[in-house]
């Protein structure tokens, strides 16, 4: 297969990752979390539900992830492909996915586990729970910065394309 059409090939994947990261992303945030929240009477409900969708948004992320490093290892072992924004292209792609593994393996576990086995009811307030909410509430408010952040690196990824020479 001709070089010039293994790399538009990969070209393509890897901004295709990027679009499902940032559409994942993006949908999650705007169309899912905060409507379930707003619209359903318990928290506890709408943290159950909003989870179970987090999963499959977090296997989505995996598959974007999987696509631009695998783009990126393609193109970084081509000696003339090695350019600035190529570079650039695939610090953000090693960025994005430090970060995806730490809000999405790391603190999604842990989240799960002061959800589901510690706090088990945010509809009701307990003081034995308290401990476990704020940490909770301090953890969730950190997934959702880093979440934002891959979001606005995955724009800048694609922004990084958008200037490269084909």
């Amino acid at each position: 297969m001709p070089r010039r059409l293994v790399n538009a090939f990969f070209f393509f994947l890897e901004n295709l990752g990027a679009g499902i990261w940032i559409g994942a992303l993006t949908t999650f945030g705007f169309a899912v979390a905060a409507p379930v929240f707003r619209s359903l009477p318990s928290l506890t409900q709408a943290g159950s539900i909003t989870a179970m969708i987090l999963h499959r948004i977090n296997l989505m992320e995996t598959v974007a992830a999987t696509l631009m490093a695998v783009s990126a290892l393609v193109f970084l072992l081509q000696r003339n492909q090695r350019t600035p924004i190529r570079l650039a292209k695939t610090a953000v792609v090693v960025l994005m996915t430090m970060t995806f593994v730490y809000y999405g393996m790391i603190l999604m576990n842990r989240l799960e586990h002061l959800r589901t086995e510690e706090i088990r009811d945010f509809d009701q307030f307990s003081a034995s729970t308290q401990t476990a909410r704020d940490e909770f509430d301090r953890l969730h408010a950190l997934y959702t910065q880093l979440a934002k952040a891959n979001l606005l690196l995955g724009v800048g990824f694609l922004c990084l394309s958008a200037f490269e020479k084909k």
